[in-house]
């Protein structure tokens, strides 16, 4: 049989083998999704030229209607297989609102039996021919997780408990419905959202197994190569089962939900489960069985197994080896540890110190819970993250260090603890191995959105502020349902200068999440820029009472805003007289200055500013701050500021 002539483009260090769909670095093979090698393809055949979203999204998806997200994905995992050039450039520049561009030269080989031809592909004069018709676009930059996104969870303890075992035996069935190899697919949706299922009858241990949906989500499916399955404090709200699953997975934005029902009748338990396309309607899968029930782990086994084989066969696709040592088999340890977590989730002071003094029982139980640990360590850093002094901060930052390194060390595959410790690296303002241990993470599972979304506050003060979007976008798509989430990009796009987009985002957030206080300020802050100040007021008006500091600063900026200069300097005369630093900080004091128009005084306060990169980027592009812009110290202090 004859051979087909080889034909390749090469980058750097990176060649594509066009023929055999290839991409190797230094002569090792770069592991890429059929899809994601689409999208190289393209934008290298296409270097130097901006490829426009609507263009790409309808080249790579010719038959099909996808959203925006499902492109900046792919480029995102693009970049994080390509990386950096030597001079520490990225491959792929993104042009805000228009698209992509694929900016380094490219040489075109063709390989036949007796000869070699190249042919250079130079961008450089194509960027020069483009250089004037680029569009000038505001920076967008991510919000640092502070205190001005402040998520509460609102979920009850009850519902939490009736998730249903189901869920975490789902959950394993499409884990090890993909470990079973390529067969002639039914169905491969992009995303899925394991519901709440229902639990018939009042049996308490059966209501208890499905409290490890968490562990079963995030551990067994965070890995699948082809499918985004939502994270469990997406579908928490619907455990009451008040909304039919069609209105739920559209609310979700998935392609499919798994729902069922999962009763005990004595010695067994029968379960009932049934996968629905969301595109039409239509169930795709159904099944119905009884399970013999010996205990908490082993009913979860059997049920999984069971289900397992019922689907093999419909919707097969990879996923990356389980490592064995992160869970337990101590009742007691899993309970203690599924309490931490539920309390973890709440994101407040309040349960923090619930969840820590649960996993700190289930590692005491069994020293060797991984995963137990890394939730632990995750713990003990937003303690530090937040200046939480549930424990001395100092000592919380210890104990976040050895509770990951715990943790990994029993396991390095554990995403929550690399998370954990890059999130201390930032801390301590140790970019370098900050930026390995968040690469590390993703790289275990790019479908954690935790992850993605602090590592967009690494790139946004690290000045990367079109990948800091990407992230952002990311870990919004994986947890659409987020008020963190959508309060952050918010914020994002409030920097830009978007403040439509930022009202919705801020608005959707609220829906989830009504007392948020950190949506409340930042949509006030909205609403300024867009002089709307009767609706700004409004906002203001529904944190007076749980933060009445917080209320007197912006209302000194909505006055000032406003031009009411008597009243906000009233206001920020009585505001002075407060010494709640960790409030009222430099930063927001040169804020509520600058919009009193008093430059002399906001450039001291600026200057008693403990500038991190976070604190840098923000003061770079506040809209707040634009009163100071002109004058030559505002540059002065960014210079000198900058790391």
């Amino acid at each position: 049989m004859s051979k087909r002539p080889l034909k390749f483009y090469e980058f750097g260090p990176f060649r594509i083998n066009i023929t055999e769909r290839l991409l190797q670095r230094d002569r090792k093979i770069v592991p890429l999704t059929p899809k994601v090698f689409d999208t190289l393809l393209v934008m290298v055949e296409n270097c130097g030229h901006v490829l426009e979203k609507n263009e790409l999204m309808q080249t790579l998806w010719p038959d099909s209607f996808v959203e925006e997200s499902s492109l900046t994905q792919n480029v995102s995992l693009l970049r994080r297989a390509l990386g950096e050039t030597n001079d520490g450039r990225q491959y792929i520049e993104t042009l805000p609102k228009r698209g992509y561009r694929f900016v380094v030269d490219v040489r075109e080989v063709d390989e036949s039996e007796n000869e070699v031809v190249m042919k250079e592909r130079l961008t450089t004069e194509i960027l020069i021919e483009e250089e004037e018709h680029r569009a000038t676009q505001s920076t967008r930059l991510q919000l640092h997780e502070s205190a001005r996104v402040r998520t509460e969870r609102r979920f009850g303890l009850k519902s939490y408990l009736a998730v249903g075992a189901i869920v975490m035996t789902a959950a394993a069935v499409v884990t090890y419905l993909y470990e079973r190899g390529q067969k002639t697919p039914s169905f491969a949706p992009r995303s899925i959202a394991v519901l709440p299922f229902q639990t018939v009858g009042k049996d308490t241990e059966t209501n208890s197994l499905g409290l490890g949906v968490v562990d079963a989500l995030v551990m067994r499916l965070g890995k699948l190569d082809q499918t985004v399955v939502l994270p469990t404090s997406s579908v928490f709200k619907y455990a009451d089962h008040a909304k039919d699953d069609f209105t739920i997975g559209k609310e979700l934005g998935v392609d499919e939900v798994l729902d069922g029902t999962l009763q005990r009748d004595g010695d067994s338990v029968r379960v009932s489960a049934q996968l629905i396309r969301l595109s039409n309607g239509k169930t795709v899968w159904s099944e119905t069985f009884d399970e013999p029930y010996h205990g908490l782990f082993a009913v979860q086994d059997s049920i999984s197994a069971r289900l397992a084989t019922a689907l093999i066969a419909q919707m097969p696709q990879p996923i990356a080896e389980r490592s064995p040592n992160r869970t337990t088999q101590n009742p007691e340890a899993y309970q203690a540890y599924l309490m931490g977590v539920y309390f973890w989730n709440f994101r407040t002071k309040e349960n923090l110190g619930k969840a820590i003094d649960y996993l700190e029982q289930a590692v005491k139980i069994d020293p060797n819970f991984a995963l137990a640990h890394a939730v632990l360590a995750d713990s003990y850093y937003l303690c530090v993250a937040n200046n939480w002094d549930i424990v001395p901060i100092r000592e919380a930052y210890t104990r976040a260090g050895g509770q990951a390194d715990q943790a990994l060390g029993l396991d390095d595959s554990i995403v929550q603890a690399h998370t954990a410790r890059a999130g201390l690296r930032l801390i301590y303002r140790d970019y370098g191995e900050a930026e390995r241990e968040f690469r590390r993470a993703l790289e275990l599972d790019p479908h954690y959105a935790v992850a993605h979304l602090r590592y967009g506050y690494f790139l946004f003060g690290s000045g990367k502020l079109s990948e800091a979007i990407d992230q952002m976008k990311l870990a919004l798509e994986l947890d659409p349902v987020s008020p963190t989430a959508n309060t952050a990009l918010g914020y994002v796009l409030f920097m830009s200068r978007d403040y439509d987009g930022a009202i919705r985002c801020y608005k959707k957030a609220l829906e989830f999440q009504p007392e948020m206080t950190g949506a409340h300020i930042n949509l006030g802050e909205a609403y300024i820029q867009k002089r709307m100040f009767d609706e700004a007021r409004i906002e203001f008006d529904k944190i007076r009472t749980s933060e009445p500091l917080m209320f007197a600063a912006e209302m000194t900026y909505l006055n000032g805003a406003s031009g009411n200069q008597r009243e906000a300097l009233q206001i920020l005369s009585q505001v002075s007289k407060f010494t709640d630093r960790k409030t009222l900080t430099p930063c927001l004091y040169a804020a509520m200055y600058a919009a009193v128009n008093d430059k002399d005084t906001a450039f001291r306060w600026l200057e008693k500013v403990d500038s991190n990169r976070f604190i840098v980027a923000q003061i770079r592009l506040d809209p707040q701050f634009d009163s100071l812009r002109k004058d030559p110290r505002f540059d002065d202090w960014l210079k000198l500021h900058q790391s």
